[in-house]
Parts: C-alpha cells; sequence; structure tokens
C-alpha cells in the first residue's frame, strides 16, 4: 500500500503536518500539481507562476537533501494525475493540508472527493490557519486561533519510508512563462522567507504601524511574507511563534509595531474564515441589496484608463503601474485603487477584482474579494469609506517622489502641482515642454462630482429597511466576535 503527500498551498517541510504525517508511512509518492484549469485562467499571470517555480525547487532541493527524496510534479487535470496514480499504484490515504481557494478550485476539490470514494482512498486533511471546520463559534474564534498559533512546533523527524519517483517534470512544459517578466518580482520559496522574517523582526519593524502606509516606505517596512504566506512557503505559526520571542525577550524592539503586525495575521486568518463559511462572496455580494448597483452601468473606457494607469490622477496611476510592475502594493493603496474604481468610476467589483488578482503575488480569495466588497460598500456593515486620491497623494507621496518613479511624462513637474497636474497654467505647459492631455491624460472624472454622486447611491441603498435587515444577518455570520 501506498500513500501520497499532495503538496498544494503549503510549500514547505517544516511545520508542516501533512508532511509529519506522511512521513511516518511504509511508502509515500510526493506530488505537486501545475492544474492546466487552474494556472490558465485570466486571474493567474507570471508572478504567480514564477513564484511557485521558485518555491518548488527550494522544497525539491530539501526533500533531496534531508530525505534523499523526490518531488513530482505534473501538469495536467487533477483528476488525471489521480486516476493515474490510483491505476498504477494502490493507493491508501491521500494526505494534504486545507485549502480555501475560488470557486474553480472548489470544484475541482468536489470531484477529487468523488473520485476518492470510489476508488476507496481516504483523504486526510489537516488545518494550517486554525479556522473552525466545525462547530463554529464566533464567540471563542479568537481564543482557538491563539491555541492554535501557540502550539509548540514539532521538529522535523527522520523517515525510513520509500519515497517513489514516478514522474520528471520541467516548469517550461507549462508554456506560459519563457523569462522572467520582472525585475522587481519577488522570488518564492522557505530560504527566501526566512530570510524576509528574519531581517523584519531584526530591524525592518521599526515604526511598522507608521511607515507601512506610504507606497514607498513600505516597500521595506512591511515584512513581505505575504505571498510566502499564501503559497505555505512559511506558516502562520512559525512566524507567531518567532514574533512572540522577539516580543517577550528582547527589549531592542518596536513593540507596538510587531503586535500590529501580529494582529495582521490573525485577520487574515479571520478572512480565511470568511471565505470558507462563505465561498460565494467571491462572485455575489454579501449583502443582496447592493445586487444591480453597478452591473448595468460599467464603462469600458473608464475600466481601460484605470487599469492601464491612465486616468490623470497621478497618485491612482502611478499606484497602478507599481502594482502592475512589481506584483505588491501596500495596504492602503490597494483600498484607494479599489475604492476609486468602485465609486469615482463607479465600477462592478467583480471585474476590478479578476483584474488586479493576476498582479498580486499574494493572491489570496478569501482576503481578496472580502476587502474588495468592503472598499466597494456592499457588505453593508463596513464604514463607507471614499478615499481622495488627491489627499492621499499628498499625504503619502508629499514631494512627488514615488509619482516621478513611475510616472515619467510628470519628472519635471514641481511639487506644488505634480499631485495635480491639470492645474498647471498655459505658460507653465509651455515652459515645461508639457500640453496637458497628451503628454500625460487629463483627469477622466471629476473626482468631487463623482464622490458625492457615488455617496448618495450608496446611502440610499444603505438606509433602506432590505439592506439593514440583510446587514444584520451579516454580522450574525461574518463580524468579529471576542
Amino acid at each position: 500500500m501506498t500513500d501520497i503527500l499532495w503538496f498544494r498551498n503549503d510549500l514547505r517541510l517544516y511545520d508542516n503536518e501533512s508532511f509529519s504525517r506522511v512521513v511516518k508511512s511504509n511508502s509515500v509518492i510526493l506530488i505537486y500539481i501545475y492544474d492546466k484549469t487552474l494556472i490558465n485562467r485570466n486571474t493567474v499571470s507570471f508572478y504567480h507562476l514564477k513564484f511557485i517555480d521558485d518555491s518548488l525547487k527550494d522544497l525539491s532541493n530539501e526533500l533531496n537533501e534531508k530525505y534523499n527524496a523526490s518531488l513530482n510534479i505534473y501538469y495536467d487535470h487533477t483528476l488525471n494525475v489521480f486516476r493515474h496514480l490510483s491505476e498504477k499504484y494502490q493507493i491508501k490515504n491521500i494526505f494534504s493540508n486545507r485549502v480555501y481557494k475560488e470557486r474553480a478550485s472548489q470544484l475541482i476539490d468536489n470531484d477529487c472527493e468523488k473520485l476518492f470514494l470510489f476508488k476507496g482512498i481516504e483523504w486526510v486533511k489537516s488545518n494550517q490557519f486554525g479556522i473552525q471546520i466545525s462547530h463554529r463559534n464566533r464567540k471563542t474564534w479568537s481564543k482557538d486561533w491563539r491555541m492554535f498559533t501557540s502550539k509548540k512546533i514539532k521538529p522535523l523527524i527522520k523517515s525510513e519510508c520509500n519515497f517513489i519517483h514516478d514522474h520528471n517534470f520541467e516548469f517550461i512544459d507549462v508554456g506560459r512563462i519563457k523569462n522572467d517578466e520582472s525585475k522587481y518580482r519577488q522570488s518564492g520559496g522557505t530560504k527566501a522567507a526566512k530570510n524576509l522574517l528574519s531581517s523584519f523582526l531584526s530591524s525592518r519593524h521599526q515604526n511598522y504601524q507608521f511607515l507601512m502606509s506610504s507606497p514607498s516606505s513600505s516597500e521595506s517596512s512591511c515584512s513581505r511574507l505575504s505571498p510566502h504566506i499564501a503559497y505555505g512557503t512559511i506558516s502562520i505559526r512559525d512566524i507567531v511563534t518567532r514574533l512572540n520571542l522577539k516580543i517577550e525577550n528582547e527589549n531592542n524592539v518596536d513593540k507596538k509595531s510587531l503586535t500590529s503586525f501580529k494582529k495582521r495575521l490573525a485577520w487574515h486568518c479571520h478572512f480565511i474564515q470568511k471565505f470558507y463559511d462563505e465561498p460565494a462572496i467571491e462572485y455575489q455580494n454579501m449583502n443582496r441589496a447592493y445586487d444591480g448597483l453597478r452591473e448595468d452601468s460599467f464603462n469600458e473606457s473608464k475600466f481601460n484608463a484605470w487599469k492601464t494607469g491612465l486616468t490623470g490622477f497621478p497618485f491612482i496611476d502611478a499606484c497602478m503601474r507599481f502594482v502592475r510592475s512589481t506584483g505588491w502594493l501596500n495596504f492602503r493603496m490597494r483600498a484607494m485603487l479599489v475604492s476609486f474604481a468602485s465609486y469615482q468610476l463607479w465600477l462592478d467589483w467583480r471585474l476590478t477584482s479578476k483584474h488586479l488578482s493576476k498582479y498580486f503575488t499574494d493572491y489570496e480569495p478569501g482576503i481578496h474579494y472580502s476587502q474588495f466588497q468592503m472598499q466597494s460598500g456592499t457588505t453593508g456593515i463596513n464604514t463607507i469609506r471614499i478615499y481622495n486620491p488627491i489627499k492621499q497623494s499628498y499625504d503619502q507621496d508629499p514631494h512627488g517622489e514615488f509619482i516621478r518613479k513611475w510616472i515619467p511624462e510628470l519628472t519635471d513637474v514641481p511639487d506644488s502641482l505634480i499631485h495635480e497636474p491639470w492645474r498647471l497654467s498655459p505658460a507653465e505647459e509651455l515652459d515645461l515642454g508639457i500640453k496637458s492631455g497628451n503628454n500625460y491624460p487629463s483627469p477622466i472624472i471629476d473626482n468631487g462630482l463623482e464622490t458625492k454622486r457615488a455617496r448618495d447611491k450608496i446611502w440610499e441603498v444603505r438606509k433602506s429597511k432590505y439592506a439593514r435587515d440583510l446587514s444584520i444577518a451579516v454580522v450574525n455570520k461574518h463580524a468579529s466576535n471576542k
């Protein structure tokens, strides 16, 4: 009899419960599947594929060094892989960590459940985020999560099991990415994750809570661990364990910033819980009273201007160009991009969310769609916050350094006008060699006017009895309860 360990979004050995279980078996096949349906969606980009490739190489090296084992990597439909393996080997158990991904992934899991049941194979799933799978209780969630993250991590154990080699695979066979298309992208792998965590805990965390909002300072002040958490090259529990040791045992640390960071790790799992409880938030409004609000007024030209960084609002465009070039953006700037698209441009979050998912290396459906709905005002329970892109520009990039880096068309515009270049006089345009709407577009909307219109529309729905009644149900199901 042979067992299978199915690596998914848990590309690590340390603190990987499924790996710890399977190495006690007599015979094991270690697998990773590039599912053809999943990786060929339009929400997937080279940022994701190259991060996975890095991580699999790192994982393969560690398996070879510590266990003389090989990782079998497949490029096929998941069911085809498991049919092949179950026909070639006598499979007893399939071990994996639970993943909570979009509908396409859920459908594959449902089909796998049916196949395994038909074949008499037991699927043993482990919980790597500490969410409540059964006996859901909002009152005990925080306590349960703290217990989960405080559980002592067991060291890697030696194994005498037979690791079966079944398949060779070259990443280039995927056919989608032949070259590294961005010099700014983050590298994957457990080694990279541990290096990031070490540098963050040793020095980069200083003033984190104050520096994380600016797109310039956040590049180094944020942990940058989010894609590693998304693909599981390091575990939440490992991060929290080292974080607690730092807070409790060292004096020369910014404890407020580290505590703030720890809260965000808890929120990460909180949003995974939301998605587990209601996966439909990927494609439908959390509060159904907002159905029909934006769907029939989608403007393709505004959408194209937003997604290409040509709205005429320098800070919005700089942030969009930045994320398209790097695969990352801090939380506040993501919220601003979404808010601007949803309110000032009045675009449906279901389309804008799919566009940005391919540029977020750390794309995590539970967080992604919850945040899009929060910033679009369709949850019915969160504060309606419409970001003013001009105010954010002055606040987060006062001298326009970030803007000039990502919008070279505005390089010569003085600090006093870099945030609002449409205020340049004809004489100033002539002097700078800039022609409004030519070198850089004029604003595609009137910010003040569209903000007022959006606020009126969203509040008209929010004040209705139907929306208020549904909001109570949303709170009872999803709101944090300590």
